[in-house]
């Protein structure tokens, strides 16, 4: 089971965070999609829990022409927290541009129920489709503003 809490954050100008790391990813269908991550192109596939249950690199041609199949492109610089090894943060480009997710990972149940968000944090945003890249990619326009509207007013 996945413990991670997610939350919204509208400035990322004052925080400690790594050097980005670029990823551009084309969702194919629900358990398929690909990536360029820096000048890696992979392919994995997805279960049902949006987890990755298998990754393997694929070549130019293979990604070139899966790319042709996708329904969408999400394009997100990913960070780590510098001052907490459990958090990073993904900014996104492009079609969702002023979006800015925060991801904290937890080892333990107890763990993530007694977290106490950072105070440049936003709303949690966990059961939302902000939450995940998967669910981001199949939110209209219109939807997406919607969600980050709400989201960002809180």
């Amino acid at each position: 089971m996945r413990l991670t809490k997610r939350y919204i954050v509208k400035n990322l100008e004052k925080l400690a965070l790594s050097d980005p790391i670029r990823y551009e990813r084309y969702y194919i269908n629900d358990t398929l999609r690909i990536q360029k991550k820096e000048n890696k192109l992979e392919k994995e596939i997805l279960n049902e829990k949006n987890e990755i249950i298998e990754k393997s690199r694929i070549s130019n041609q293979e990604f070139e022409e899966l790319k042709g199949q996708a329904f969408k492109k999400i394009i997100r610089e990913s960070y780590l927290y510098l001052k907490d090894e459990r958090v990073s943060i993904k900014k996104y480009l492009e079609e969702f541009s002023g979006f800015n997710r925060v991801e904290v990972k937890f080892n333990t149940r107890e763990e993530m129920e007694s977290y106490q968000k950072e105070p440049w944090m936003g709303i949690e945003i966990t059961n939302t489709p902000l939450a995940f890249d998967k669910d981001l990619s199949k939110l209209s326009q219109k939807e997406f503003f919607y969600e980050l509207t709400n989201a960002l007013k809180e």
